[in-house]
């Protein structure tokens, strides 16, 4: 007899009975009709299917729940942007929610393809969410840290263009200024 009350015990452990209610079966010797399951995740319902007197087999969904702790954010990279853009990058996202808070967060995922309709690229992003002030979808600006090196940047309108150069003048002092050609972009 021993060894079927161990059979039995494996039974419901491999259903996913907690010993609690093991122990409160034994401790009270009477069969109940219903149990109890408890889910090993932590979340909030999206989804209930789960309703009296339904046939439950191993592929039935009965909820659907999601976790908030981490979110993920989706951005459209523009097509002339792509190429700077790498998995491990830095993200920080702001919402109009909350002024003047930023989440951090990186690149998680970049998707093989581009929106033909858009010309954009999919990126997804991981954002811790302690608060769990993030929430499904909310509207965000993302902004990726991208090191482009030391750059030399000018105003548009300190640019002569003759129409096959470009010049800018640079002040050499007193009152003198030498042109120099240059290359935009």
């Amino acid at each position: 007899t021993e060894s079927l009350l161990q059979a039995a015990r494996q039974r419901l452990k491999l259903w996913d009975v907690s010993d609690d209610q093991i122990r409160r079966l034994e401790e009270t010797r009477e069969p109940r009709r219903t149990i109890t399951f408890y889910s090993p995740h932590h979340g909030f319902i999206l989804e209930k299917k789960a309703f009296e007197h339904l046939r439950v087999t191993l592929d039935t969904d009965l909820y659907m729940i999601a976790d908030l702790s981490t979110v993920w954010a989706i951005a459209d990279i523009y097509e002339y942007e792509a190429s700077l853009v790498q998995v491990g990058q830095r993200a920080t996202l702001s919402l109009p929610t909350y002024p003047g808070q930023t989440f951090a967060g990186r690149i998680s995922y970049i998707y093989p393809q581009f929106d033909p309709q858009t010309r954009t690229l999919k990126v997804r992003m991981d954002f811790p969410n302690p608060g769990l002030k993030l929430r499904p979808d909310m509207f965000a600006t993302a902004e990726i840290g991208v090191n482009l090196g030391a750059q030399l940047v000018i105003p548009a309108d300190a640019v002569l263009d003759s129409g096959t150069q470009r010049y800018v003048f640079l002040a050499k002092g007193d009152g003198y200024f030498e042109p120099r050609e240059v290359t935009l972009g």
